[in-house]
């Protein structure tokens, strides 16, 4: 059996500290488990040699729901 859940995501823009963020996402949370990661924008290379925007990831407090599960995260933009 396969199971999932729903994830809600959030961009927090204006807090002043991350110890802010923590102290939010834990209350949205309602005692779920949840995880603040930092997001900055990269590049790469692109096959005909142009730079491109890449998003990249860091997981800077807590952990998955599920300590064995595998996670696939897939980004959509809307242009």
């Amino acid at each position: 059996m396969n199971l999932a859940w729903l994830v809600d995501e959030w961009d927090v823009t204006d807090a002043r500290e991350v110890t802010d963020v923590i102290a939010w996402a834990r209350t949205k949370a309602g005692g779920n488990p949840y995880e603040v990661f930092v997001r900055w924008e990269d590049h790469h290379t692109s096959k005909d040699d142009q730079l491109e925007p890449y998003a990249r990831y860091a997981l800077i407090y807590g952990r998955p729901a599920v300590e064995d599960a595998t996670t696939e995260t897939i980004l959509f933009e809307s242009k």
